[in-house]
């Protein structure tokens, strides 16, 4: 089988997105199917490393070599990957049994319908975010508006017909969301930690060093993409509080970065460090170094999305201090394991008595081991993808 997969980050770029899609392909192209993955060559975050040689075949797209922090830059590198993928589509890649569709950028699974039947194939469906519901969370449309009306209709179409084979999600609260849209197969199978959880003590010791972190310093990170679908309030709102201790830690970029930004102009002197994102080679010693995590989303974008942050850190053995919706997958998947604290919005009594807790070494550690017990039954990279694979080659 021929399988064509659509996203616009792979690796060496750093998107979380493309480095799951990785495994898949390699999954894939080991049972034996063609695999012809269409991405973009403009970057997601600056840190990038080698191309490495593969079983597949990565078609690498033309983009402004201008990132994407900015709107009318990412808007750019949008069109031009539309307008290249339907060209490689219809034209240059061999004809495709399949097509499978992510979420970057949105919409991609009108391309996929409408092009593989062009080209006699059926296509699939891979959702990372629900379009056009983050819209709605997003504040970009009203949820009774025509414009919304027409982008569900929109999405309706991308998932419809009968050559639709199925839709895979990654969490069961997206799972119902998206049976609004389409009848096709719809399952979820959660992500995985990209990260080796083997982190010398030596190297970790000199991680935080070289960052001025002391020995004995409680150190909550927040590391990842901070888009609007995240919440920081919370976490500004503790770090103002300077509690004996503890440093908080924000790593990433996005558009509420811009809070963190502010916070640290007007809070002088507190122990608040602010980086960028970190190369997927240091990712393990990065998210080892922190002695908790924090996570949050904001509970308008349940079943839209589920953050990719909770595999990495249960993957290191690490608790999570999570602001959001109990009864989001993320909620659930803490709750269930025991792996860290659920704290509802603005609940600063529950905030407060989640950072007591933490502040413990023995709470820590207990709650760590349970991350990475959990991780291992349900955040495996190796059976993990093989299913995913497996969803997408032979439906």
């Amino acid at each position: 089988m021929h399988l064509v997969f659509l996203n616009q980050y792979f690796p060496p770029d750093e998107a979380p997105t493309g480095r799951m899609l990785e495994g898949v392909a390699e999954q894939c192209a080991a049972a034996g199917n063609e695999v012809t993955i269409l991405c973009s060559d403009a970057s997601y975050a600056e840190t990038r490393g080698e191309k490495k040689k593969s079983a597949y075949r990565v078609v690498r797209l033309g983009g402004l070599k201008i990132g994407s922090r900015g709107t009318l830059s990412k808007v750019t590198n949008y069109l031009l990957y539309y307008l290249q993928v339907t060209f490689h589509l219809c034209f240059v890649v061999r004809s495709p049994d399949r097509v499978v569709a992510m979420t970057t950028p949105p919409y991609l699974s009108l391309l996929a319908r409408a092009c593989s039947r062009l080209r006699g194939g059926d296509h699939a469906h891979w959702v990372m975010d629900l379009y056009p519901d983050v819209m709605i969370a997003h504040g970009l449309l009203k949820a009774d508006s025509l414009p919304a009306k027409i982008f569900s209709k929109m999405t309706q179409w991308g998932f419809g017909g009968e050559r639709n084979q199925g839709v895979l999600s990654l969490g069961p609260d997206m799972k119902r969301s998206l049976e609004k849209y389409h009848d096709a197969t719809n399952e979820f199978i959660p992500l995985w930690a990209t990260a080796s959880r083997e982190v010398a003590s030596e190297d970790l010791a000199r991680w935080r060093e070289t960052r001025g972190w002391g020995a004995s310093e409680t150190v909550l990170m927040y590391s990842g993409n901070m888009g609007l679908g995240h919440r920081f309030r919370e976490f500004l709102q503790a770090a103002a509080e300077e509690r004996e201790g503890f440093r908080f830690v924000f790593s990433g970029r996005g558009k509420r970065r811009s809070e963190v930004e502010i916070f640290l102009r007007n809070h002088s002197g507190k122990k608040v460090n602010l980086l960028d994102y970190i190369s997927h080679e240091n990712l393990a010693v990065h998210l080892a170094s922190a002695d908790v995590h924090l996570v949050s989303m904001e509970p308008t974008w349940n079943g839209m999305m589920v953050p990719s942050k909770l595999q990495g850190v249960f993957g290191i053995g690490r608790p999570v201090i999570f602001v959001g919706s109990p009864e989001s997958t993320i909620g659930q998947w803490i709750l269930e394991s025991e792996g860290g604290w659920v704290v509802c919005p603005d609940d600063a009594e529950a905030m407060s008595k989640a950072l007591d807790e933490a502040s413990i070494e023995a709470e820590r550690t207990r709650r760590g081991n349970c991350a990475l017990q959990f991780a291992t039954g349900h955040f495996d990279r190796a059976r993990n993808s093989a299913q995913s694979a497996q969803f997408f080659a032979k439906l």
